[in-house]
């Protein structure tokens, strides 16, 4: 758990929970070379449904697949839709949720702090 602490805290743009809350949900972690590469905690809202909660890759680990490789099996169940919320200021975020088949729903004014910012609600729908 101390590897994810310290992996979510040089990721500012991840959310900030305290990681072992993350016990408590469903929780992937990526290895790459022995170290870990980006993690991703997700919940079941209901059945067909479920929400990202947190996903963060380290910076020697981006664009080399890691966040794909951890969403794939969420987008691949038959039939369920992926909710999730990303800060309005993070561009890169929302383009690659957005190369992934999510969409844009709404905003959320003021859903973040520290700062705070406005959250945007993106959905993905499996067929």
């Amino acid at each position: 758990m101390q590897t994810v602490a310290a992996l979510q805290a040089v990721c500012p743009d991840a959310a900030q929970w305290p990681v072992a809350d993350y016990l408590s949900y469903e929780f992937t972690v990526a290895i790459a070379g022995g170290a870990v590469a980006g993690f991703l905690v997700w919940r079941t809202l209901a059945e067909g449904e479920c929400e990202v909660l947190n996903l963060a890759v380290s910076a020697a680990h981006r664009r080399k697949g890691v966040a794909r490789a951890l969403l794939a099996p969420l987008l691949n169940l038959r039939n369920n839709d992926v909710f999730l919320e990303v800060r309005e200021s993070n561009a890169g975020a929302r383009i690659f949720y957005k190369s992934m088949g999510f969409q844009e729903l709404s905003v959320r004014r003021e859903y973040y702090e520290s700062p705070r910012e406005s959250g945007i609600v993106m959905k993905f729908h499996s067929c």
